[in-house]
């Protein structure tokens, strides 16, 4: 065996290994992404059903609420721009019901709440 073949085999086997790490990675962020939603979610409805100080117990807090795909219009708080948000589920905090809102920019993906019951309100110009 030639030199240069083990050296084009030593850079071919660590090219490959980079390659399945750049993919493991990219495979982990992307659960990561996915279940931060869910666990934001159940965050928020384990606060409201513990009682913290200005909250009503919800006896159906407990069970899990499937997350929606619809979209609701909402100005989000970090982008500062009119977006079509994600509703992800939909909390009740201190007896009123929230909308958990998400962010559909790659960049933010921000997740906030939002009175369920109130209008959408028009944008305030720059």
């Amino acid at each position: 065996m030639n030199v240069n073949d083990i050296v084009a085999a030593r850079i071919e086997a660590a090219r490959r290994k980079a390659e399945n790490e750049k993919r493991q990675r990219a495979e982990l962020a992307a659960a990561r992404r996915a279940g931060l939603g869910y666990r934001h979610a159940a965050r928020l409805r384990n606060l409201a059903a513990s009682g913290f100080p200005g909250s009503q117990k919800n006896p159906n807090s407990s069970q899990e609420t499937p997350m929606p795909a619809a979209l609701r219009p909402a100005s989000c708080p970090s982008c500062r721009r009119e977006r079509a948000a994600r509703l992800m589920t939909t909390v009740n905090v201190a007896g009123a019901p929230h909308d958990v809102l998400r962010c559909p920019a790659a960049a933010c993906e921000l997740m906030w709440l939002v009175r369920a019951e109130r209008p959408r309100t028009a944008p305030v110009a720059a």
